[in-house]
């Protein structure tokens, strides 16, 4: 299967995965289907960045389900309750807090059955409310960090329940400012400040959620350099569960399409986040997170520091910077695996980041013509 953005799907191209909406349990569109023009015109409305297709040269590249299809709907859908129930009662309900605290463990436990867990969220996003899907995301990447940092299961079980209520608090802001548009004012941003605070007030008033998950919530905005909030807390005076929880949220939030911008790529939000390493974010926490993340996910084309195009075939939890790629050569008339990180032969070869989509589909489309006029009769 092969990843291809949004602006690049064509008619005709077959879906390799659902497009879910897992808040309601059922695909926008099912593996197989096949894309037609109206199809298209709707994954553009519905914002989603881009789509696993088909492709008969890429067929054994594969896209493994970190977490379980039911589980993750499972969660989706009681945050997706506790949001719902709140603006009718403004309160949070203990039997709903006890159901995410389970469903936590849950998580924990399911991520901890697979062997060289590595994250490629593109399997997590889908089109419903972003919030919902936000929350999870943060909660999978937290828990891989944690994982990489030796905590144990019962704290990763709280790190996961930090994550999983972590925005909780803007169920008290205006939609009109959580979804504007447009740059914020200040006074906008003074509001959505309050989020953390406003979430550790709702939390605390239940009385079973523990200390360090309140404290995780409250302060995920807080900085290394003290240039955070609430409270501008620095490095040693953040909790551990809120350094965690504050590298899952952003990396997420880059990659994700929101109203006022487009996703970042992968590579390009671990660029960033490496560029503020002590200045935003914990060094040891960071070094654990880029032990977690596909800088460049399975299925997507990138480029080389020797011109050529490639796709990623598949990552090393060891060293995601140095891949299984598939380079396909120029003339599109072949192509060749190539390990990375072991093939001495590639030793001075790197990604130097994405490919040209437009050129790289323009490559993939003369292969393809080629395949098939070799397969033609005489």
């Amino acid at each position: 299967m092969l990843f291809v953005p949004t602006e690049f799907l064509k008619a005709g191209m077959v879906l390799a995965v659902n497009i879910e909406n897992g808040v309601y349990n059922i695909p926008l569109l099912s593996q197989g289907q096949v894309l037609t023009n109206k199809f298209i015109k709707r994954i553009k409305e519905l914002n989603i960045s881009g789509v696993y297709i088909e492709n008969k040269l890429f067929d054994d590249v594969v896209i493994k389900d970190i977490v379980d299809v039911k589980l993750k709907n499972r969660i989706l859908t009681n945050l997706k309750d506790i949001y719902e129930d709140f603006s009718k009662t403004t309160f949070i309900t203990n039997i709903n807090l006890n159901t995410i605290s389970d469903l936590a463990k849950k998580l924990v436990d399911n991520i901890l059955s697979e062997e060289d867990v590595l994250i490629n969220l593109s399997e997590l996003k889908g089109y419903d409310d972003y919030t919902y899907r936000h929350s999870l995301s943060v909660a999978v990447l937290s828990i891989t960090i944690g994982l990489k940092l030796g905590c144990n299961q019962r704290v990763l079980s709280d790190i996961a329940t930090s994550a999983l209520l972590h925005d909780v608090g803007k169920m008290k802001i205006d939609i009109s400012i959580l979804n504007k548009p447009s740059k914020l004012t200040a006074e906008e941003f003074e509001i959505i400040k309050q989020h953390p605070s406003a979430a550790y007030e709702l939390l605390n008033k239940n009385r079973i959620i523990p200390t360090g998950v309140l404290n995780g919530i409250v302060s995920h905005h807080e900085k290394f350099d003290g240039t955070g909030y609430p409270k501008g807390l620095k490095d040693k005076e953040i909790p551990l569960y809120a350094k965690i929880l504050a590298v899952a949220d952003v990396y997420d939030a880059l990659t994700s399409n929101r109203p006022y911008r487009k996703a970042c790529f992968p590579n390009e939000a671990v660029e960033y986040m490496m560029a503020n390493s002590g200045i935003q974010f914990n060094h040891q926490i960071l070094e654990a997170f880029l032990k977690s993340v596909a800088a460049y996910p399975v299925g997507s084309p990138i480029a080389l520091s020797n011109g050529m195009t490639a796709i990623i075939v598949k990552n090393h939890p060891e060293n995601t910077l140095r891949p299984i790629i598939r380079i396909i050569e120029e003339n599109g008339e072949g192509f060749l695996d190539v390990d990375l990180l072991y093939d001495k032969r590639f030793i001075n070869v790197t990604i130097v980041g994405r490919d040209n989509e437009a050129s790289f589909f323009d490559l993939l489309d003369r292969k393809l013509k080629t395949e098939k006029k070799n397969e033609s009769p005489a």
